[in-house]
């Protein structure tokens, strides 16, 4: 196989996927947080189905203002 012709993805581009990742699952965890400190001022108890909700709503929130971005 002549490997001259294969084309390989550039560095930067996949160092751009992971800061993207990394600031998606970074906006999940401090959703999680200010839920969490939400349910403890209003006296709220907080679940782990909690934690999973803001969790998946904070990464979707993030997902969707990245891929408006790169339109």
């Amino acid at each position: 196989m002549n490997t001259q012709n294969v084309k390989t993805a550039a560095p930067e581009s996949t160092e751009r996927c992971s800061e993207k990742l990394r600031r998606i699952i970074d906006k999940a965890h401090n959703n999680v947080a200010c839920a969490e400190e939400a349910h403890l001022y209003y006296g709220e108890k907080f679940t782990r189905l909690d934690a999973c909700y803001y969790f998946v709503r904070g990464a979707f929130a993030e997902l969707s203002k990245t891929l408006k971005s790169s339109e």
